[in-house]
């Protein structure tokens, strides 16, 4: 069954087909006015003037730099080089500049020295013969000797001064060809010592070694310090006397 159309008994009463007005007039925000284009005017003169100005000074100036610049720099902005390659600059020494001195007073180093021969290192002969060797000694101090020496030390005498003096009234240290055993008393501690390094001729130690039984393995300054604990232990016990007055 087909559908009824709507049927228009009146008229539209909406207002919708009606063009509606702008309620304003527009036409001021459109159009310049001739007073507002003359006060442009106005505004704009000086600063073209002074623009004008600046440019003439820049030019002025340019063209007078490119007068003073060098010629190589001209040479080289006309072959288009680079401008971070570096420029080798003459260095101009002043007149009357003495020889050995740049231009700022600065010292030139002398080329010639480099040049020098070079000359093997000579050294003066050894005084001492080839078949003598140091050997490292320790002086000991006897058990008889620790409670004296610990009273000077607590009195404030230096102990190195006491074995000093005890060694210097020795003779001249000699070694013989002969084996002579250590004293038989009992050692005090190891840090009342007086240490020396004596030369030993190598055949005198080959010697006392061949009269010791076992005595190639033993130390060597168990087999030297003999020919010297009589003598030491004599200085020592006079040494301390004489500091404990």
């Amino acid at each position: 069954m087909a559908r009824n159309r709507i049927k228009v008994t009146r008229e539209d009463a909406t207002g919708f087909d009606k063009v509606v007005k702008p309620v304003r007039d527009r036409t001021d925000y459109t159009t310049l006015k001739p007073d507002a284009l003359e006060a442009f005017e106005k505004k704009r003169r000086p600063s073209i003037q002074t623009q004008s100005t600046h440019e003439k000074a820049t030019e002025t100036g340019h063209h007078e730099s490119d007068d003073k610049a060098p010629l190589h720099q001209g040479a080289q902005t006309r072959e288009n080089m680079s401008l971070q390659q570096p420029v080798a600059k003459p260095s101009v020494d002043k007149p009357g500049a003495e020889q050995g001195l740049k231009a700022d007073g600065s010292i030139q180093p002398d080329m010639k020295t480099d040049a020098v021969e070079t000359v093997d290192l000579c050294l003066p002969p050894r005084g001492r013969p080839k078949n003598v060797k140091s050997i490292s000694l320790r002086l000991r101090v006897l058990k008889r000797h620790v409670e004296p020496l610990s009273k000077l030390e607590a009195a404030g005498v230096e102990l190195s001064n006491v074995f000093r003096i005890a060694y210097r009234r020795m003779p001249t240290v000699r070694f013989e060809a002969r084996y002579i055993p250590q004293v038989a008393e009992p050692s005090g501690p190891a840090r009342l010592s007086h240490y020396i390094r004596p030369a030993v001729e190598i055949e005198v130690i080959n010697a006392i070694e061949s009269q010791v039984r076992g005595g190639k393995s033993a130390s060597r300054a168990s087999l030297l310090l003999g020919q010297l604990e009589t003598v030491w232990f004599s200085n020592l016990d006079n040494a301390i006397k004489e500091f404990s007055k």
